[in-house]
């Protein structure tokens, strides 16, 4: 039977995991993913749960080195959290067992960069599905200070990203007893990241 892995120890498995993918990343032979695969066939213990954005250059098993099964993974352009998420994180919590939910945005973010623009001009619209998701961005930056007196749109959109971490973060204690009540026995650790396109490099949010 799977030990859970205790919070601290799944954030620092994540934290060397990234260390390795930018030294390259541990190699795997045909025979190593067959054996995962056929341990992995009668259930899943994912140690941690991965909120991401669904940018094709941010995949998480890859910047955080880990095997299959090791992590629990839900991608939405702009690492948004609605009830979709929160249901996910809850069954990989409350039935998965995992210790750890990581919500990670990046620099260069597409979801990001429209909100903004949608944010500084009222009169830009995309569709009505696309709107919905600039919304709960928009959400997060809402009456932020540091936001609104940033000179610069890179600026505007690196405080926004970073904003939409946390948000995300609230969200995911405010709509769910399940989660906020595993946060406050200790069962669970959520934590907030950026990954930067350019370097590779996860740098963590308090």
């Amino acid at each position: 039977m799977e030990t859970t892995v205790v919070p601290k120890e799944a954030l620092r498995r994540l934290k060397a995991g990234n260390e390795r993918f930018l030294q390259g990343g541990h190699s795997l032979t045909a025979l190593d993913l067959e054996k995962m695969r056929g341990d992995l066939v009668s259930g899943q213990h994912p140690f941690a749960v991965v909120i991401a954005c669904s940018d094709s250059r941010v995949p998480p098993s890859l910047i955080f080195d880990q095997d299959l099964g090791d992590l629990f993974v839900i991608r939405v352009a702009g690492n948004v959290v609605g009830p979709s998420q929160v249901a996910s994180v809850e069954y990989a919590v409350d039935v998965l067992r995992s210790s750890l939910v990581v919500v990670v945005g990046h620099t260069g973010c597409g979801a990001i960069g429209a909100a903004v623009k949608a944010i500084l001009n009222p009169d830009v619209h995309y569709s009505p599905s696309m709107d919905m998701l600039m919304g709960r961005i928009s959400e997060a930056v809402h009456d932020d200070g540091a936001f609104a007196q940033a000179p610069s749109l890179v600026e505007k959109c690196e405080i926004a990203g970073r904003a939409n971490v946390r948000h995300a973060l609230e969200n995911l204690v405010n709509l769910s007893d399940i989660i906020r009540d595993a946060e406050a026995a200790g069962a669970v650790k959520l934590v907030g990241a950026q990954y930067d396109m350019a370097s590779g490099v996860v740098q963590w949010m308090d």
